[in-house]
C-alpha cells in the first residue's frame, strides 16, 4: 500500500473529528524488499479510515471517508499534510489490458470466509500475488477502495514529472488507473506487489472500542498542502 511514493515520503498517518465507538480495526505484518518486517493498523469506522503502525503511533494518516480528503500527520514536524481529492482526468500514457488468474487450489478459510489465490496481471506482467476471503468485511474493503481511489487522484498531479522508467504497466495500473482493482475480489489476507511490498492478515477484531481522540487532528500542528510544499 505504497503512499504518494512519486510525491514525497509520508508516515503512517490519519486523522478525524470525534467519531468514537465500535469500530473495525485490521492488523497487517509488512515488508518492503530488504526491509524490516513492521506492522501496520487500519480502524474503520462510518466516517473515518485511520492507518498507523499501532498504540504507541504518534504518525499517522486519516483519511476522511465523507470529505474524500486525506491527512498525514508527522509528529516530529509537528505538520499535518492536507490532501483533497482529485479526479483521475487523464488518460493512460500507454494502453493497459488487465487479466487475472484464479488459482482451483483449497486454502484455509480466514474469518469463516473461503480464501481465493489470484493473480493480477496487467500488460501480460504479475501485478499483484492475492490472496482475498471474498465478503469478509465488507465495510473495511470499502472504505480502503475509497482511499485508494482518492490516492490516485494525488497521483495523477505528479505523473507528467515521473520518470519513463517507473511508468510500468503495473506500476501505471496499481497506483492511478486500477488503483483499487485487488479488492474486487474480498479482503486481502495476503497481498504482495510485484516489486514493492507484502502485506499479511495477521488479526482482525469487529468490536474494536475507538476513542475520539483516534480521529482528531493535533490543533497544535501547522497544516500543509502538496500545493504549498511544491511552491517551495
Amino acid at each position: 500500500m505504497k503512499i504518494l511514493k512519486y510525491c514525497i515520503p509520508l508516515v503512517l498517518a490519519l486523522t478525524g473529528c470525534g467519531d468514537g465507538g465500535k469500530a473495525t480495526v485490521l492488523h497487517y505484518a509488512e515488508q518492503e524488499p530488504g526491509g524490516e518486517p513492521f506492522r501496520t493498523r487500519m480502524i474503520v469506522t462510518a466516517r473515518y479510515l485511520r492507518i498507523d503502525e499501532g498504540v504507541e503511533s504518534k504518525d499517522f494518516l486519516l483519511f476522511d471517508r465523507r470529505d474524500k480528503t486525506l491527512y498525514s500527520v508527522n509528529a516530529a514536524d509537528t505538520r499535518i499534510l492536507a490532501m483533497p481529492a482529485k479526479p483521475v482526468d487523464v488518460a493512460a500514457p500507454i494502453k493497459l489490458e488487465h487479466r487475472v488468474e484464479r488459482d482451483n487450489e483449497v486454502f484455509p478459510a480466514v474469518g469463516g470466509k473461503k480464501v481465493t489465490h489470484y493473480t493480477l496481471l496487467t500488460n501480460r506482467k504479475p501485478c499483484y500475488d492475492l490472496f482475498a476471503a471474498e465478503g469478509m468485511l465488507p465495510e473495511a474493503v470499502q472504505a480502503l477502495r475509497e482511499y485508494r481511489e482518492m490516492l490516485a487522484g494525488q497521483q495523477v498531479a505528479v505523473l507528467s514529472a515521473m520518470p519513463k522508467e517507473l511508468q510500468t504497466p503495473c506500476d501505471l495500473a496499481n497506483n492511478i488507473f486500477a488503483p483499487a482493482r485487488y479488492l474486487d475480489y474480498g479482503l486481502p489476507v495476503r497481498l504482495s506487489e510485484t516489486g514493492v511490498r507484502t502485506s499479511e492478515l495477521v488479526d482482525f477484531q469487529t468490536d474494536f472500542n475507538a476513542v475520539p481522540g483516534l480521529f482528531e487532528l493535533p490543533a497544535s500542528f501547522r497544516r500543509l498542502t502538496l500545493e504549498d510544499m511544491r511552491g517551495r
